[in-house]
């Protein structure tokens, strides 16, 4: 069974730099660094010719992202990164409604098309690009609590050009039912978030235990698809869900004729296994091993982890209330 979403793969290409940015502003911290060989079993796992990268796990409240340097990334050519392009799009952070985490990322080197603004939400939204030009959406929230002093995971984006076949896939992946859907825009308010004039877009969101899944479709521009990246293509890459029975869900997965790169493999600290979506995205299985740190359980009873998540739900209790507004 699938307990939650582990962590978001990126590939980059100056790890220490990336390391850098990530921790700049207290998001996250490295929870572990090792290299990755180029072995028969990796090549065959990941599905490259050249497996050789050097990786940073960098844990976070409530969600984690892995950083890659490969080796032999020089000749992947740059995917399109726009905010409706299709693939892994983006991860959101949120915190409370002040504009320091903003600011504090553009001071660390992130560039952005305009400061955090509302959507009649009473949440604030922006999105700017790392150093290397990937998209971070930063979200401020009126339910933030005071118990929080760092910024916390919120969601990995995926964008589709078929999102309620991919919206139906990831159901049947994590388990879980479809929380939300909706159309939005034309409306200056989204054009002023995404940059885009005359905007057009659906979003369906799944919710995990610890984080959850957003996806869109744009209209205005429209998402088109795109050709299947390889592991080592720059950009946000992976998205890794972590499972309590990896065997069973290999099964499972295998029973729906889900393209899969192999069965388990052990990797000392975990299993994995990795495999495709229907729009090529990859996606990973993870089963920690016995005694592991970075687990979604311990995510979520971490301190701040079981502050936000209270919070939250509480937040969403009102909201199905219709005492929080829309």
């Amino acid at each position: 069974m699938i307990t939650g979403l582990h962590h978001t793969g990126l590939v980059v290409s100056d790890l220490d730099a990336a390391i850098a940015f990530f921790t700049s502003q207290q998001a996250f911290a490295v929870a572990s660094r090792f290299d990755l060989a180029d072995t028969p079993e990796n090549r065959a796992m990941l599905q490259m010719d050249d497996a050789r990268a050097r990786v940073a796990l960098l844990r976070g409240t409530l969600g984690a992202i892995e950083l890659f340097e490969y080796s032999d990334a020089g000749h992947c050519a740059n995917p399109g990164r726009e905010v409706y392009s299709a693939g892994i799009r983006h991860i959101c952070l949120q915190q409370d409604l002040s504009d320091s985490l903003y600011d504090g990322f553009v001071s660390a080197g992130a560039a952005s098309h305009s400061r955090p603004s509302g959507l009649g939400t009473g949440n604030s939204y922006v999105y700017i690009r790392d150093p290397e030009g990937n998209i971070i959406e930063l979200e401020g929230v009126p339910w933030a609590p005071a118990a929080a002093d760092r910024p916390w995971f919120a969601h990995t984006a995926i964008v589709s050009p078929d999102m309620p076949r991919l919206l139906a896939f990831y159901a049947l992946l994590t388990g879980q039912e479809s929380a939300r859907q909706g159309a939005f825009g034309p409306d200056p308010k989204f054009d002023r978030v995404a940059g885009i004039a005359d905007v057009r877009f659906d979003g369906g969101w799944l919710r995990l235990s610890n984080a959850e899944l957003e996806f869109w479709q744009y209209h205005q521009p429209p998402t088109t698809p795109v050709a299947r990246q390889a592991l080592n293509t720059p950009g946000w890459n992976h998205i890794c869900f972590e499972s309590d029975d990896l065997e069973a869900d290999y099964r499972r997965l295998v029973s729906h004729g889900i393209e899969l790169h192999g069965p388990p493999q052990d990797v000392g600290s975990a299993t994995v296994l990795f495999g495709r979506d229907p729009d090529g995205n990859v996606f990973e299985l993870l089963q920690p091993g016995q005694g592991a740190a970075l687990t979604v359980k311990a995510m979520i009873e971490e301190r701040q982890g079981r502050a936000v998540d209270i919070a939250r739900t509480a937040w969403r209790k009102q909201l199905a209330a219709g005492v929080a507004g829309q």
